[in-house]
Order: structure tokens, then sequence, then C-alpha cells
């Protein structure tokens, strides 16, 4: 960015002293021509960068190596103590109501929603009322065992019930300590677009496809994670991480309710790893489980995710998936 600016202003100086000397007239037309079109350039380079840089805020994939998903990390991620996006709750709050974790990834911790109010876990809590406090324990890019330990970890009240959310990305760590790789490397990022908005926005625009087809298999990232799932030993290896995190719900007596995100994109691709996922979960006796498929298949593509570049659920459809729970595992009579 020192150099680009060097660069720049070294141009300038040159035009002008171009246009103010007076040995060749012709030169100094010509100079004043291109200071023209140079200022006017300049304007608006520099006007569409401090426009990036404090006004653009934006989740697209993958956000949080861009510098306007670092922007819309700052402006919209706010967390309590425990370091969740959520509220500060006191133990006198959760000793006095029915205590509801939600423990998941980036779709529980709401990547892409501006306010947290509008994920499913708030919305839920909006319909149940004072009589129960509804938790959020959501963190981006975790999986398995890491809602695991989120959940050994929560130091206040044993939970009444867990809510999990699980995507069908949560195989990937099985898959990776087993040699079966997703083998894309972060990208180095050229000096240019590591300090400048503009640069970094065009940037991603342009790589982020890049990230998630695999040059050497032509596997998308989704086909490779399907692929694990097709993988009896890493299936194997997957399940037992389900089964710990079942084992320990069991210890706790608490009530489960599961709900499984297909790959958002692909609802249909997604159903026979759903159902995998499914009954496995119910061979252990919890039966409480919310699939997804059929509804994000449902809805408009558009509706369903944040935006084109993030796939994330949309702000309607977690409002769906809250009405859902509600309906199915919190309405009276149930």
């Amino acid at each position: 960015m020192g150099l680009i600016t060097v660069v720049l202003a070294g141009v300038g100086v040159l035009l002008i002293a171009l246009v103010v000397q007076k040995r060749w007239s012709s030169a100094r037309r010509i100079a004043g021509n291109l200071l023209v079109s140079y200022v006017a350039v300049i304007f608006l380079l520099g006007g569409t960068e401090l426009f990036m840089r404090y006004a653009v805020a934006d989740s697209a994939t993958p956000m949080q190596w861009t510098l306007a998903g670092k922007n819309w990390i700052d402006r919209y991620i706010q967390r309590n103590s425990l370091g969740y996006r959520d509220r500060e709750w006191s133990l006198e709050e959760l000793a006095a109501r029915q205590t509801v974790l939600v423990v998941g990834d980036s779709f529980t911790e709401g990547w892409g929603i501006d306010n947290p109010a509008d994920r499913f876990s708030d919305v839920l809590g909006q319909m149940l009322g004072d009589d129960y406090a509804v938790v959020n324990l959501g963190l981006g890019g975790t999986s398995t065992l890491d809602h695991l330990n989120m959940l050994q970890d929560y130091p206040y009240q044993q939970p009444n019930m867990i809510i999990w959310q699980y995507l069908l990305n949560d195989i990937y760590v099985a898959a990776e300590s087993n040699g079966y790789s997703w083998n894309i490397p972060v990208p180095e990022v050229p000096p240019l677009a590591q300090e400048s908005y503009l640069a970094n926005f065009i940037y991603w625009r342009f790589y982020t496809p890049n990230l998630y087809r695999d040059p050497q298999t032509g596997l998308s990232q989704w086909e490779w994670l399907f692929n694990a799932y097709d993988n009896s030993y890493i299936w194997g290896i997957h399940h037992n991480e389900i089964d710990r995190l079942l084992d320990y719900v069991e210890r706790l007596d608490a009530r489960l309710v599961t709900v499984i995100f297909p790959n958002m994109d692909d609802p249909a691709g997604s159903i026979p790893y759903v159902d995998r996922v499914a009954q496995a979960i119910e061979a252990r006796g919890y039966t409480d489980i919310l699939k997804l498929f059929d509804d994000v298949a449902a809805w408009d593509p558009a509706a369903r995710v944040v935006s084109s570049r993030d796939a994330h659920p949309s702000a309607a459809f977690n409002r769906h998936v809250a009405q859902r729970l509600y309906d199915d595992f919190f309405a009276p009579g149930l």
C-alpha cells in the first residue's frame, strides 16, 4: 500500500510539474488533460476506498478472512464473558427458569444475521416467554467434539434441555484426523489486498470460488464431505464422536432436541446423510429430531440464505426454524 501511494503521488507530482513548466507547450497541454483525469480517478478510487472501509460490512464467505467480513464481525458480534454471542445470564435468572442450552456452530451463532434477536434460539426464547432461559452457545467453525466441550465447560445452571444444532460438515474433524483432508490452502493475499478494502473486496470476489473445489480431484467441498460420510471407517469415528456427546447428555439427564441442517444449497442431495445422522441419534433413544431438508427445499433459494455469497440461514428462515421447534417440541400439550 505504501509503494502504491508513493507511485500515485509521484505520477501526480510529475503531471503538476509538466503543467506548470513553460518550456514545452504541447507537453503542458497534454499533462493538463491527463491531470484532470488523474484527479477524477484519484477522487473516485479514494471515495470508493473510504466507502468500503467504513460503510461496507459483508458476511460473504470467507467472512473471517476478508476486510469487509472483519467489518461485519466488528460491527455485529458482541460477546459475553464466556465468549458467546449472547447476553449475560445471572445465576439467579437461570435458577428461576427452565434452562435451554442451544449449542452449535455458525448457524447457531448467527453468522450473516445482523441482529442476534433474529436467530432461531432468540426467537424461540421470545415464544417461550419468561419461564425459560434460552442460552446461545454457538461458535462458528466448531464441530461435534467442540460442542461436547462447550457443554462440559458451561459453568452455570445444569440445563433442563439441550438443543443441538448439527450441520453436515461436522464430520470434517474425523475425516482430516484420518488423512482424508480438504487440501485447499489458505491463499497468501497480495499486500495491496491486505491493506486496501477495495482491492481486498475485488480479490476475494474473484478468488473465493477456488476455495470450494479441489483442482486435483475435481470435488467440491460438499462432495468431499459426503464422501467422508460414505467412508465406513471415517463414519465410524464420527459416530463415536456423536455417541460421546450423547453420553454426556445422558449423564446430565437433560432432554435433547437435535436440529439437523442440510447443505442449504442442496437439500435433496443431503437427505441420505441427514437420515444417517438422525438414525445414529435415534438409536440411542433420542427421538426429538428436526430434519430440515424438506423445509429448506420448500423455500426459495434466495429467501432461505443470507445472500448469494453467504449460505447461512437467513433471518426469515431462522424464524421458521424457531416456529418448527416450538410447534414440534414446546407447544402446550406436548
